[in-house]
This record gives C-alpha cells, sequence and structure tokens, in this order.
C-alpha cells in the first residue's frame, strides 16, 4: 500500500513517511495524555449494537437531502451576510461590536434548549447516545425518548430537536468568518446530529418493533450536514469512522454524505471554503471554472490591462546608460501601492533604446522584495535596477558607484503575452504555471501595455460568472 501511495502521489517518499512518523507519534502522545478521559483514541465512541436495514436507506438519503440542504443556504446566506452586513461602516470598523452581538444571540438562542446548553462538543457527545446502554438512561435524550408509550410521540421533545438544529443553521451563518474564530465543523456536527437524532426518534415511534438506534441516524446526519457544507465526501468518510469507531455504519456515512454534497451542488456550486476565499479576497483560480466561462466568450487579453492611470503608477522607466533611479521615486510607488491595499503587487520595469522611443519590457520587481530592499535606502540615493551601466553611460555614472543595487532581486524574464492574446491562454498559463502576475506587450513592438495580477483575473472570472 506505501508502494502505491508513492507511486500515485506527487510528493516524494520523504514526506509521506515523515507525515505517517508524526501521525504515529500524535497517536502516542494522544493516548498518552487521555484527553478524554475514556482511554481511547475516538472523540465520539459510539456502540449501539444493532445493525441498519436496506429500509433504512430511505431514511439515510432523506438525511442527505436535509444536510444539502442545510449546506447550500448556509453558503449562500453567509455570503450575503458577510457582503452585506459586516461592510456596514459600523461593523466594519469596530468588529467587537459584531463579536459582542454574536455572544449575545449565542447566549440568548442556545442556553434555553438543553440541547445545545453544553459546549459543541458536549452536545454532539449527547445526542449520539445509545439509550440501551445503562450508563446513558440518565441522560437528557433518553429520558424523553423512554416517555414515549407506543406510536405515541413526545412532541416537546421533537421541538426541542427541531429548535437546536434551526439555532445551530442561524447561529453558524452569522459567526463563521467573524473577527474571533469560531469553526463550522463543531456547529454542522451538532445540527446534523439533532436532526438525525430527530429522524431516528420518528422511525422508532413509527415502527417501535424495529431493532435500529436512532443514534445511529444521528451519527448519519451529522456526516450529511457537514458534507453539504464542507463538499468533502472521502476524507469525510475516513473523518467520521476516526471520530465515532463505528466501522459498521461506513456504508450509511457514505450514502448520507454523497446525497448530501450533490444536493448541496445543486443550491449553491461554492463550498464553505470557497465562500471564504471569495469574501476575504484571495486569488484562488479554479482552472475547470474559470476556462469555462472564459470559453463562452470571444474575449482578449486586451480587456484584462488596467487603465492607464494604473498602469502610470506601476510602471518604472529606467534610464538605459546607468540603469539606476531614485530611491524616492520608488519609495513613492511603494507606499502608492500600500495606500491602495496591495500586498502582492510589484513595479515593471521599462527602459528605451535609441534612436526608438518605445519603452520595452525589461522586468518585474515583486513588491515584497522591493520593500525589503527599500527599508533602509535613503530618498536621495540611487538604485540599480538593470545591472551594471552600459558603455554608453554618462560621464558621471562613477557617481552611482555606490548605488543600491536591487537587481537581483528583479525578474529579469518575465512570462508575457500578446494583447491580442484569448484570454483562456492567460488563464491557462496563471493555472498550470502557477503564475502570480503576466505581463502584455504589444504586437511587434514588445511595448508594455499592461499587467495582469493574478487576483485581477479571478475578478474579472468572477464578473463573468455572474
Amino acid at each position: 500500500m506505501a508502494d502505491r501511495m508513492q507511486i500515485s502521489t506527487y510528493f516524494p517518499r520523504s514526506v509521506l513517511w515523515r507525515a505517517f512518523l508524526c501521525s504515529l507519534t500524535a497517536a502516542m502522545v494522544l493516548k498518552l495524555l487521555n484527553p478524554t478521559g475514556t482511554g481511547k483514541l475516538v472523540l465520539f465512541e459510539t456502540s449501539y449494537g444493532t445493525e441498519y436495514e436496506p429500509a433504512h436507506y430511505l431514511v439515510l438519503m432523506l438525511l442527505g437531502v436535509a444536510g444539502g440542504i442545510f449546506g447550500g443556504l448556509f453558503c449562500k446566506l453567509n455570503f450575503l451576510w458577510s457582503r452585506r452586513f459586516r461592510r456596514l461602516a459600523l461593523i466594519e470598523q469596530n468588529p467587537v461590536l459584531e463579536v459582542a452581538l454574536v455572544v449575545l444571540a449565542t447566549a440568548l438562542l442556545q442556553f434555553p434548549n438543553p440541547l445545545t446548553r453544553e459546549p459543541g462538543d458536549v452536545a454532539l457527545k449527547s445526542v449520539l447516545v445509545d439509550c440501551a446502554d445503562p450508563a446513558s438512561q440518565h441522560s437528557f435524550v433518553c429520558v424523553h425518548e423512554a416517555r414515549t408509550e407506543g406510536t405515541t410521540i413526545n412532541w416537546a421533545y421533537v421541538g426541542w430537536l427541531a429548535y437546536g438544529t434551526l439555532t445551530k443553521l442561524v447561529l453558524s451563518i452569522v459567526t463563521f468568518g467573524c473577527k474571533v474564530p469560531s469553526g463550522v465543523i463543531i456547529p454542522a456536527l451538532d445540527a446534523g446530529a439533532l436532526f438525525g437524532r430527530l429522524a431516528g426518534y420518528m422511525v422508532s415511534c413509527a415502527a417501535p418493533n424495529a431493532v435500529s438506534s436512532p443514534g445511529m441516524f444521528a451519527l448519519a446526519g451529522a456526516a450529511a450536514f457537514l458534507a453539504g457544507v464542507s463538499r468533502m465526501t472521502i476524507s469525510l468518510a475516513v473523518i467520521m469512522l476516526e471520530l465515532s469507531g463505528e466501522l459498521a455504519y461506513a456504508v450509511p456515512n457514505m450514502v448520507a454524505i454523497l446525497v448530501a454534497k450533490w444536493v448541496a451542488d445543486a443550491i449553491s456550486a461554492a463550498s464553505v471554503y470557497d465562500v471564504a476565499q471569495t469574501v476575504l479576497g484571495h486569488p484562488f483560480l479554479d482552472a475547470d471554472v474559470a476556462l469555462h466561462a472564459v470559453r463562452k466568450t470571444d474575449l482578449r487579453v486586451s480587456s484584462l490591462i488596467p487603465p492607464a492611470r494604473t498602469m502610470a503608477a506601476i510602471t518604472v522607466l529606467v534610464p538605459p546608460g546607468n540603469n539606476t533611479v531614485a530611491a524616492s521615486l520608488l519609495q513613492r510607488k511603494l507606499a502608492a501601492l500600500r495606500s491602495r491595499g496591495l500586498m502582492d503587487a510589484g513595479l515593471v520595469l521599462v527602459q528605451t533604446r535609441p534612436p526608438s522611443t518605445v519603452p520595452v519590457l525589461q522586468g518585474y520587481l515583486a513588491q515584497p522584495e522591493l520593500a525589503a530592499g527599500l527599508a533602509c535606502a535613503q530618498p536621495d540615493r540611487a538604485v540599480r535596477l538593470l545591472g551594471p551601466a552600459g558603455d554608453d553611460a554618462d560621464a558621471d555614472a562613477d557617481a552611482d558607484a555606490d548605488a543600491l543595487d536591487l537587481s537581483p532581486l528583479v525578474d529579469h524574464a518575465p512570462l508575457s503575452l500578446c494583447r491580442s492574446a484569448p484570454v483562456e491562454v492567460a488563464v491557462e498559463m496563471f493555472a498550470k504555471l502557477g503564475l502570480r502576475y503576466l505581463c502584455v506587450t504589444a504586437e511587434g513592438t514588445g511595448a508594455l501595455v499592461g499587467v495582469v495580477l493574478k487576483k485581477r483575473l479571478v475578478g474579472f472570472i468572477e464578473g463573468l460568472e455572474e
């Protein structure tokens, strides 16, 4: 198995074996520390002692549908909440106020419900209990399920389960993405376990003689709701196996997970992590989605070029003689980049070669390297950007002998593309070559006409999708 993993992965063998060693060490330390107090590695140990029946597949599919609806709604509503509520001036300038409101809402909505009053992991463990176990018969869940006589339904208990599910949905929407990390995995597991317990309880009321435990459906519901939010499939099935230690219920979990992913994808194509990347402005480029969007159009790379004002701010014309510019000029341009909130931009270097007056692309200096190079430079000091002076240097070139040499930090061969090329070519270059920027030149002359950052391309693709 290890040899197959080594063949089928891009990681070197040393990385795989180091990961294996680290995992083994972590498991040994976890066993030694025993943080759960049970002496076992699994966090939510379950042992229902019953097998599922083929008729339960319908219930598991319904749990998957519910989990997909939960995940799809969560992703859409959390995106709207982040784009609208968190963009309000009062909230954006006072993040502590948002956290205080979230704390107040959490206390008011969760504390009245006995099922959600405890912390997330404790609440999840209390919903996954097996009431056939004598140690769990005095829990809130088992006491209320024991009050059911025949097919009579304890509607108060059903209300608490439904209320807990809706509460987790609402609070997860408003808390994910706030300044205090609150996570989404445990809340999604809690919501799914509550709804799954509700479904299992209704099944036990409809078929009192059935041997299935409601806890089995709670476990599958937790997996389904987390799948709807995260869109994980194989890894999530393994995670649920590791969390619960129940190998017998691997197939029910897989059924619920797969259905949940299908339904969630139909409602919202983006998972919670895709939504977070979009809201935070991280330049993540999904090559398949981007290519599908641009192939519907006949756009050229010229449509990606920034405005002339932006290009003037990031372009540095290097004199052809001594290849130096004043440090004050670079410091002003660096300050302009920072004032626009850019952290991954840079300056493009051009130069004219007499008798031609066309500014030809010579290099690209990324913003982090520029900031590091200018950290200790005096404003009146000369900065060399393109290597040593040429033979046609001015007579006073010796005065620049002590110039600060930043030429080793410059990318002297930046990848470029003709402005008449299709946008599809630019997308493939960014995706396959892992580019951060791409220079755009004119046909025939090689004159620089623009620079495309990865973040700008991602924003352009999002505009096409909308």
